[in-house]
């Protein structure tokens, strides 16, 4: 029987690292914790805010199996598997199958340019290679990998492949959505990968929203999809307009960095050091930050 999939609010996790750039298996336990404590609904580690291709397949997996552990079956965990290789991204999928994950997430190969027969061939070599019912998302970030899953590919590749449940889109594009929606026989889950169209999404059909900043406004985020399940559409257009003031007001924070300080502020990590290049925040982005954080407590303690 096939496991349940992705939905709601998802949670693609950050690496936390010790001030030598290692990993804090300690902190990584903690931040595993806290996210099954909030409420949300699901865990996607080892995919962009994790700094995945930064990461040596070792500690990938090691990642992985850590949060597999602590997760206990309390909380789906799927696990991002694609890398720059095929062969590096099949021994991460079968890892994830091995240790006992709800499924897997495989991002587009990345750099260098894939027409739809390669990505094709790409992605069958990968879901041919763990058992039929091991359930797997597609990730489609094309801004950052050049490569781009199209709504025909996505129809061919779900035609072939049973297992695959959906797909992960991180881009702001809503019609793109509807044309995955359209395109197979089975409809997919589509989550979207922007904040700011998580309700759009919800309404055009789409299953939830895989969200970084969720884990430290988990409060918001888990709001807004109750809301639109019980049908409170001006509560949740209400709550959405707050995801999205929040969004801007980041606008000029370097992503990974800037949760990763959020999360330190919050006090579920204990270091918000990131694998070089990616760079330190200054004392104006940190007090930007800080800003963000006092003015959201203070929203959410209105909203209690």
């Amino acid at each position: 029987m096939m496991k349940k999939g992705m939905y709601g609010v998802v949670i693609p996790m950050i690496t936390p690292m010790n001030e030598d750039g290692s990993i804090d298996i300690r902190s990584l336990e903690d931040f595993t914790e806290y996210l099954i404590q909030a409420g949300v609904n699901c865990l996607y580690p080892n995919g962009t805010n994790g700094e995945d291709l930064f990461l040596s397949q070792e500690e990938r997996q090691t990642v992985a199996a850590t949060i597999v552990k602590t997760a206990k079956r309390r909380i789906p965990v799927f696990i991002q598997c694609g890398a720059m290789t095929t062969a590096e991204t099949v021994s991460h999928i079968q890892h994830a199958e091995k240790i006992g994950a709800d499924g897997a997430g495989i991002m587009t190969p990345a750099f260098f340019p894939m027409d739809d027969e390669a990505l094709f061939q790409y992605y069958s070599e990968v879901i041919g290679s763990v058992s039929e019912n091991f359930p797997i998302y597609l990730y489609n970030i094309p801004g950052a990998t050049t490569n781009d899953i199209s709504p025909a590919l996505l129809k061919t590749l779900m035609d072939r492949h049973p297992n695959i449940l959906g797909i992960k889109y991180s881009f702001p594009d809503l019609m793109r959505i509807e044309d995955y929606l359209l395109a197979p026989q089975r409809t997919p889950d589509v989550l979207i990968g922007c904040d700011s169209l998580f309700l759009q999404c919800l309404a055009t059909g789409g299953v939830g929203t895989v969200t970084g900043p969720g884990a430290i406004f988990h409060e918001r985020f888990s709001r807004l999809y109750r809301q639109y399940l019980q049908g409170d559409l001006t509560g949740a257009m209400k709550t959405q307009t707050q995801i999205v003031e929040t969004d801007r007001d980041m606008a000029s924070i370097p992503g990974i960095p800037g949760l990763k300080a959020l999360l330190k502020l919050r006090g579920v990590i204990r270091c918000d050091t990131c694998r070089k290049p990616l760079r330190a925040l200054n004392r104006d982005e940190r007090l930007t930050l800080e800003r963000i954080y006092k003015k959201y407590i203070m929203e959410e303690q209105i909203n209690e």
